[in-house]
């Protein structure tokens, strides 16, 4: 590697265009970037240097990109696609996308990707809307078929999409996430359309307690009850009980994917919801083919702690445009509030997630009424 290092060739105005149309839709790093080939990278990188390798990197080019908290794309050429591994502080992705010419990187691609990294989206994303933007394109990409497929972490070969999940309806509505039982069978009486038992707890015993009495609430109402995380007491009550159990389906997050024995989730009949926050998540969990995907954290959230920062509204209507037509049930999450609600809806989905809309309510009722007319 040279020492003072020579930037990788750039299209400058399609980057300073991005830029200007863009930056006030998803906001605007202050740091600049810096794009750099493997032959022509500096010798000490920071943060906000991407290393491009046109081919395989060695195990200690690895090791030096990763120690400076930089960013590393390996891209490969396989028959009509590029193959890119994306290795940043936010882990390892591999990418699987069609290639419109013979370079690797060209001019075109290290300007998208610079000006989606300057735009706060993480490395992954990055490369995601570098290698969808079409050629001589004005517009963001919102074309599914253009984005890549996920190699790494894959829930499934790209090559052989899984069957679907048992569908949602587009307009799941008003829903609900409650800590406990005792939540839900507060609001099943107040015919929320849409409710979620994430209850955490290390104890076997009180998880199927929890999810029992939260099934018995719902079992015969119009609500759909979802269960978060605890997959296997939730397919094996509704296995036991037959007909309706009062479970319509399961909510996991994307730590929980991996774990999940989703073969035996979609052999149950129950619907399977994730948490998406991203281009490279949503990408992922689409291959598997969900009944629905939870967009967000839309806004900030202080009941839980989320892997990326605020969305905003600006990315959460690129990531409807794109995903609707895949998978028409979408939920906005993440901060949503009775004085948001109507900004989120108006993207175009049919159902927001609440928490500290319901649980601080002074009156519940009062304040279900108040966001389920929301939806009217």
């Amino acid at each position: 590697m040279t020492r003072q290092g020579v930037a990788a060739a750039i299209d400058a105005a399609l980057f300073e265009d991005v830029m200007r149309r863009f930056a006030t839709v998803f906001g605007r790093d202050e740091m600049p970037w810096q794009v750099w080939p493997l032959a022509n990278a500096p010798a000490t990188l920071g943060p906000h240097d991407v290393v491009l390798s046109d081919g395989e990197a060695a195990a200690d080019i690895i090791d030096r990109v990763a120690a400076a908290n930089a960013v590393l794309i390996v891209s490969e050429r396989e028959g009509g696609r590029w193959i890119d591994t994306v290795r940043s502080w936010m882990g390892t992705w591999v990418l699987d996308s069609q290639a419109d010419d013979e370079t690797a990187h060209s001019a075109g691609f290290v300007a998208v990707l610079t000006a989606a990294l300057s735009l706060h989206f993480p490395a992954h994303d990055a490369l995601c809307i570098a290698r969808a933007w079409a050629p001589g394109s004005t517009a963001w990409p919102g074309d599914f078929a253009r984005f890549p497929k996920v190699r790494h972490a894959a829930l499934v070969s790209p090559d052989q999409p899984a069957p679907a999940f048992a569908p949602c309806p587009p307009d799941l509505g008003l829903y609900a996430v409650m800590p406990t039982a005792d939540w839900i069978e507060q609001l099943v009486p107040l015919q929320v359309p849409t409710v979620q038992l994430r209850f955490k707890s290390a104890d076997a015993a009180e998880v199927k307690a929890e999810v029992v009495r939260a099934a018995n609430a719902a079992k015969g109402s119009r609500s759909r009850l979802f269960i978060n995380d605890h997959w296997r007491v939730a397919v094996d009550h509704h296995a036991a009980i037959g007909g309706d159990s009062g479970i319509y389906g399961i909510h996991l997050g994307q730590e929980d994917l991996d774990e999940a024995d989703l073969d035996a989730i979609r052999a149950s009949g129950l619907r399977l919801g994730v948490s998406t926050h991203g281009y490279a998540e949503m990408l992922r969990v689409a291959a598997i083919r969900p009944s629905y995907l939870a967009l967000g954290a839309i806004f900030p959230t202080t009941t839980k702690v989320m892997p990326t920062q605020p969305q905003g509204m600006g990315r959460f209507q690129s990531y409807v445009t794109l995903m609707k037509p895949v998978i028409p049930s979408l939920v906005g999450i993440g901060g949503v509030s009775a004085g948001n609600m109507r900004e989120v809806l108006d993207v175009g989905v049919g159902s927001a997630a609440v928490v500290r809309a319901i649980t601080e309510a002074g009156d519940v009722p009062a304040a279900v009424a108040g966001l389920n007319a929301l939806f009217a």
